[in-house]
């Protein structure tokens, strides 16, 4: 196929499922859109900056073939039906390296859970693959407003905080008995992730109108309790809100676009740079000063290639201001930050680390001097992490000026094309340490001043 063929394909711009077949009429590979039209034309565009395995692909594509849905969501859990049923070939040539996530679900414990999981054990009942824990947090989020299931693990003598907001219906604290529990969220919630919302909705409509014909019942034979009438009404009301929430909840909450992006960006990298594992925490530095005076360093960090902004942190540069040494003050700043790395061995041998969490990749701002200086303090602490350094040609400044990758031992630095996702995510965590870097920097010269 090619660019033009598809363009003619009556693709529609909502959100949904896409499939790519070969000559044999097999499907290798299943994608997830929260645009459909938009998400398939980009595999043909000209700057897609495919890896491999992606280049590999495309040229076996024949025909495409989609499937609409009515949310980002229900898109979401397709995808991740689709390829556990058919396990697409460059599904799994792509993504044989990433650590899935999934959603578990445990029956069998006091209160049922209901969470986010990366490792499959005997027990519990588990939805997926996915490939972007963000959308999965997203997903749970939304059912959770529609089923609010319980996050304790056992009973307690009064409802939790999120009973009090209507996230939860009191099960930890023993207003409803885990067999109600059971019927009324856990069941729901899983013929929802096994793609069954129809089955789901049919099954509150069923209920809505036998409480209905025994209200009228009630009418008829003008049964006056009162009490019992009063109840099944409300009864209905919530049965019908939550009917009518189902699909509101599911068509507002949009979680295709940025997240899964970021999520793929990651996998992207590791394959581009040769990483030994998908960097689950990057990390990126850089130093602002203007002639040494109130000079600051940055450290940013991004997980599943978001920002973690909890996990930044600010260093006011003690030492060379007076020099304006941009290398030595990364090299203080490295220093400082690594300090709060240590390592010990388990009972079992295993090396287990203590305080700061340690990276799985390091990005720099600038070249080669900044990142022989990462080098030698992660060589000074025993570090064995990735590390590369990032910056625009000589002179260049533009939007538009090709960034220069530089990797330890290489003497030539890596040119990426501007579509490459990979690319995306490295300039994403140096443009964010320099903002970061800056905005401090600035704090400090109004103290100054003021």
């Amino acid at each position: 196929m090619n660019l033009n063929s598809v363009k003619k394909s009556d693709i529609p711009k909502s959100p949904g499922v896409y499939r790519f077949l070969d000559k044999h009429n097999k499907i290798i590979y299943v994608g997830k859109a929260a645009d459909l039209r938009a998400r398939v034309l980009s595999y043909w565009r000209k700057s897609a900056g495919h890896s491999p395995a992606k280049y590999s692909m495309m040229k076996r594509v024949e025909k495409v073939e989609w499937t609409e849905t009515e949310s980002e969501i229900e898109a979401l859990l397709l995808e991740a039906n689709l390829i556990k049923k058919i396990q697409p070939r460059y599904n799994v040539v792509m993504r044989d390296d990433k650590r899935y996530a999934y959603i578990k679900i445990t029956a069998e414990d006091e209160i049922p859970g209901v969470f986010i999981t990366r490792k499959i054990d005997k027990s519990g009942k588990y939805f997926g693959p996915f490939t972007g824990a963000e959308a999965v947090k997203q997903t749970l989020k939304a059912i959770r407003k529609i089923w609010p299931y319980c996050a304790a693990r056992k009973r307690q003598k009064k409802p939790c905080f999120y009973y009090q907001i209507n996230r939860c219906v009191g099960v930890c604290g023993g207003v409803v008995g885990k067999k109600e529990y059971m019927e009324k969220v856990i069941r729901p919630i899983i013929l929802f992730l096994e793609g069954k919302k129809g089955a789901v909705i049919r099954n509150l409509k069923f209920e809505i109108g036998n409480l209905e014909k025994k209200l009228k019942s009630y009418k008829i034979h003008k049964v006056h309790k009162v009490e019992s009438f009063n109840k099944i009404q409300e009864k209905i009301n919530l049965l019908k809100f939550q009917l009518l929430n189902i699909e509101r909840v599911l068509e507002h909450t949009k979680i295709l676009s940025v997240s899964d992006k970021y999520a793929n960006d990651v996998i992207e990298l590791a394959k581009v740079l040769g990483l030994p594992k998908i960097p689950e925490r990057i990390e990126g530095y850089d130093i602002s000063n203007i002639f040494g005076e109130e000079a600051t360093g940055s450290m940013v960090v991004f997980r599943e290639g978001e920002p973690d902004k909890s996990e930044y942190r600010k260093f006011k540069i003690k030492t060379g201001q007076d020099q304006a040494n941009d290398v030595k003050m990364l090299e203080e700043v490295l220093e400082r930050r690594f300090k709060h790395i240590k390592e010990t061995k388990s009972p079992i041998g295993d090396l287990v680390s203590r305080g700061w969490q340690s990276p799985d990749l390091i990005i720099v701002d600038g070249g080669k001097a900044q990142l022989n200086a990462a080098s030698r303090i992660l060589k000074k602490f025993k570090l064995d992490i990735p590390v590369m350094a990032i910056s625009k040609g000589l002179g260049l400044r533009s939007a538009g000026a090709p960034d220069k990758l530089f990797f330890p031992g290489e003497k030539k630095p890596l040119e990426l094309p501007l579509a490459s996702p990979a690319l995306h995510l490295i300039k994403r965590v140096r443009d964010e340490a320099h903002r970061f870097a800056i905005g401090y920097h600035r704090a400090l010269k109004r103290k100054k001043m003021f």
